[in-house]
């Protein structure tokens, strides 16, 4: 059992860019070895900006500068996913601006560097496709947050 069941989850993942306009990739076995983005849960009154600059220090220890966003979407059941999940996710492109890859070894398996081009042709989770599609179509959506 899940503290998350019969919630809807939202998350914050970041399509990093490196100087060489490639992407980083991960895979994670709890979403069967599929290629996706890292990224995790946005916490309570923690902004978008906030929560994708963490979890990728934490998933990644890289440190990334959010740009804007490449795709908003929902995932609903996915077969791949460990458990049954209501995802609300936000894919947002950021700039890697430094840090040394220290995978977390609970939440990836693998990391790689590949060109958007080229990572169209691996094996992805629902959605990835999308923001990689956006992204080199040049897709760009405002990050709006209001903290009061």
């Amino acid at each position: 059992m899940s503290k998350y069941d019969g919630t809807v989850e939202t998350t914050a993942c970041p399509l990093i860019i490196n100087d060489k306009d490639e992407i980083l990739l991960i895979k994670s076995p709890k979403w069967g070895d599929k290629y996706i983005l890292p990224g995790g849960h946005i916490e309570h009154e923690e902004t978008i900006v906030q929560a994708v600059i963490r979890e990728t220090k934490e998933e990644t220890g890289l440190d990334v500068k959010p740009l804007y966003l490449v795709n908003i979407g929902s995932v609903i059941n996915d077969p791949f996913f460990k458990r049954k999940a209501h995802f609300v996710f936000l894919d947002i492109a950021c700039q890697l601006i430094s840090g040394e890859m220290k995978a977390d070894i609970e939440e990836v398996s693998e990391t790689i560097w590949v060109s958007p081009e080229e990572a169209l042709k691996l094996p992805l989770i629902a959605g990835v496709e999308t923001s990689i599609r956006n992204y080199l179509a040049g897709v760009k959506m405002n990050i709006d947050e209001y903290v009061f």
